[in-house]
């Protein structure tokens, strides 16, 4: 549609070298456009259960083992074996229903040394 308006406001308004100048500026703004759009609508979409594994997210209540979770800006109903207390990260595993099963997030081991000093990496 932007093709045909700048295509009539530049026959109106722009003498020749100008015109094709804008005209071929159109097309390329149009086809870049297009490039986009075709390249978007080959991205799976990830909506569902499929979407949630592997999401990780905040224990809002201390699960042991059942709690609640905040994962991508929704509160779910889950269970980790393992104990979570609240605030902590989890991952999702799982997902039986409205329930998701978790597990903590576990973090490299980087205690501070005797020293006092953190670990040189």
């Amino acid at each position: 549609m932007g093709l045909v308006i700048v295509t009539v406001l530049a026959f109106i308004f722009l003498d020749w070298p100008w015109r094709a100048v804008a005209i071929a500026a159109a097309f390329a703004y149009e086809g870049l456009e297009i490039l986009l759009w075709l390249k978007w609508r080959r991205k799976k979409s990830i909506t569902g259960a499929e979407g949630l594994l592997g999401a990780t997210g905040k224990a809002i209540t201390d699960l042991r083992p059942g709690g609640q979770v905040r994962v991508r800006g929704g509160i779910w109903n889950a269970h980790c074996t393992d104990g979570v207390s609240a605030g902590e990260e989890v991952v999702v595993e799982t997902v039986q229903g409205l329930r998701l099963e978790v597990r903590p997030v576990t973090l490299p081991d980087r205690a501070p040394s005797s020293s006092g000093r953190a670990p040189d990496f």
